[in-house]
């Protein structure tokens, strides 16, 4: 694979186009959808209500500087805390282009190969390693939340056309995919990585892909050797990345339980974990770029309970998709063009 990998296409104004226009849409429905303005006076905005917000705002930055921590371990130092932070930016913002299925994976794995000391193999290596955290993290959050509440607790009667049955049908098979794929992964970077390696292969296989082969053979190599420095790292090692992926996490969830302590009535924090956890499931699967439109709904079929009018539930949801969502959207534009001329002159470096 290039280290001049066409990454720019990715940071572009014209990308942000769609989901700016779906985003605007979605939260001007979700906003003033039964607007009332006389709703805001059930605030009571005291000391309290702006410790949470603050505290909101604050988990924005602590999964920021833990997603790039992660990354700084599994690079095995090679990158430094502002590199690291540039790349979660731009990450996060080819997540919030994308559909939330494909996420930010192809956009990963061009910036970490634009890295000098991190070769397409090692990013490859890199990029699946944060997605076995992400997935495990999820795998063991979901049977924890489990002993502190019941599935009545988490999953409404109804949103919408959905029933509480589907609902839970739905996640419980996601709950499996998603297991299926730690185990796989697991498989793939501690024990079997060729497995990956013979996949990739494989598909060279098909007629036009084969001018591929000696790319894909040298990403196989290179692949394989980082997996296998990865099997060396000790138990250590391991658990400080593992313990940047639960920090981060638990930073992205409780900013909604901030918000709802803030706006609503939070207080019943295991169940608004669970109910985010049954949440996360379902957005993997729509198509709008950052699941825009459909977060908005989910997050006031699930969170209504905790507010004393609907206005209410409309605005925290916008609130929460303004701090966690769009600000990643402009950051990544203002971010890009600072790490690419970095990326740049080092790749010129490297060559002389």
């Amino acid at each position: 694979m290039s280290k001049t990998g066409n990454i720019s296409d990715y940071f572009t104004g014209k990308r942000l186009v769609i989901p700016i226009l779906i985003g605007l849409v979605a939260a001007a429905y979700f906003f003033f959808q039964d607007f009332d303005i006389q709703a805001y006076n059930s605030i009571n905005w005291t000391i309290t209500t702006s410790f949470w917000l603050g505290v909101a705002v604050l988990s924005i930055f602590t999964r920021l500087a833990c997603y790039a921590y992660r990354l700084i371990v599994l690079s095995n130092y090679e990158l430094s805390w502002p590199r690291a932070i540039q790349i979660i930016v731009l990450w996060e913002f080819s997540s919030a282009i994308s559909p939330g299925i494909v996420g930010g994976t192809a956009a990963a794995l061009l910036l970490l190969a634009r890295e000098k000391n991190i070769n397409s193999g090692k990013g490859t290596a890199i990029v699946l390693a944060t997605s076995f955290l992400d997935v495990l993290f999820y795998v063991l959050a979901v049977p924890f939340i489990a002993l502190w509440v019941t599935r009545s607790d988490v999953i409404p009667a109804r949103i919408g056309y959905l029933t509480e049955a589907m609902i839970w049908q739905y996640f419980v098979a996601i709950y499996f995919v998603f297991l299926g794929w730690t185990i796989l992964l697991g498989i793939g970077i501690f024990l079997k990585p060729s497995i990956i390696s013979r996949i990739a292969l494989l598909f060279t296989r098909i007629p036009f892909l084969s001018r591929y082969t000696d790319k894909v053979k040298n990403w196989s190599d290179n692949l394989l050797q980082a997996a296998e420095a990865f099997r060396k790292e000790n138990f250590w090692h391991w658990t400080k990345a593992f313990g940047g992926t639960t920090i981060a996490w638990f930073s992205r969830f409780i900013l909604v339980n901030c918000l709802l302590l803030a706006l609503g009535d939070g207080t019943a924090i295991a169940e608004i974990f669970g109910k985010q956890l049954v949440m996360w499931a379902a957005l993997m699967i729509p198509a709008t770029p950052g699941a825009a439109g459909m977060a908005e709904w989910l997050f006031s079929g699930f969170m209504s309970e905790y507010f004393v009018n609907t206005q209410l539930t409309n605005t925290t949801a916008f609130v929460w998709r303004l701090m966690s969502y769009w600000p990643y959207l402009f950051a990544g534009l203002i971010v890009f063009p600072i790490w690419y001329k970095a990326s740049a002159v080092e790749e010129q470096a490297s060559k002389k």
